[in-house]
């Protein structure tokens, strides 16, 4: 119900993104409940299942407390996150693909993250494997569709992005999101905490 994630604010990615998600509706109307709204873009680190008030506060205390942790492993330097064509998981969701280099050095700082969670004995056993993608099409967000026998999502509905660059964004801060609360005015995720990770030192991270 819980989860640490990457906001993205690249309106490169997102106009791109955007251009990809209006091809495949002019190609097949019938996904537009499938597609995810550009204001929710994210790249998640970890899922956490939170049963109490008590945990939540223990989750927004370990984001916090990773931030040391992630600030050594970008040593002042900033990680620009490269995004280059489109992958998909059994055909049922879709997503842009992240540069692999740049993956590495996302992998170590979700460890970090993941590690600080792990010492508060928070339930993060809902994250899988960490593989960065940023999704934008997902079947099970349309269960209708699948009833209708929508069972695969074709390559052929946006094979002219397939192998196309999306841009670049710099990783400046982790939110630590609730899936069920409402969502923020922009769009987004209500976010419980933020830490701010980015070189500048912009102002110290914000408690929500």
């Amino acid at each position: 119900n819980l989860f640490c994630c990457l906001l993205f604010t690249a309106l490169q990615i997102l106009d791109r993104i955007e251009d990809v998600q209006e091809l495949i509706f002019t190609k097949e109307p019938d996904l537009l409940r499938a597609l995810l709204p550009v204001q929710t873009m994210h790249l998640t680190i970890i899922v956490a299942h939170l049963g109490t008030e008590e945990e939540v506060k223990k989750a927004v205390l370990a984001l916090q407390q990773s931030k040391t942790k992630v600030e050594a492993i970008l040593q002042g330097k900033d990680l620009n996150m490269t995004f280059h064509g489109i992958g998909q998981f059994n055909n049922q969701v879709i997503y842009v693909k992240m540069l692999e280099e740049d993956q590495k050095m996302l992998s170590r700082i979700a460890e970090a993250v993941e590690e600080c969670f792990n010492e508060m004995n928070l339930d993060i056993s809902g994250s899988k494997d960490f593989k960065p993608h940023l999704t934008f099409l997902k079947l099970s967000k349309a269960p209708r569709l699948k009833r209708r026998g929508f069972r695969k999502i074709s390559l052929d509905l946006y094979k002219e992005y397939e192998d196309s660059y999306f841009g670049t964004e710099v990783f400046s801060q982790i939110d630590l999101c609730a899936m069920r609360k409402k969502k923020q005015e922009s769009g987004y995720y209500y976010c419980e905490c933020s830490i701010n990770v980015s070189s500048r030192g912009m102002e110290e991270s914000k408690e929500q």
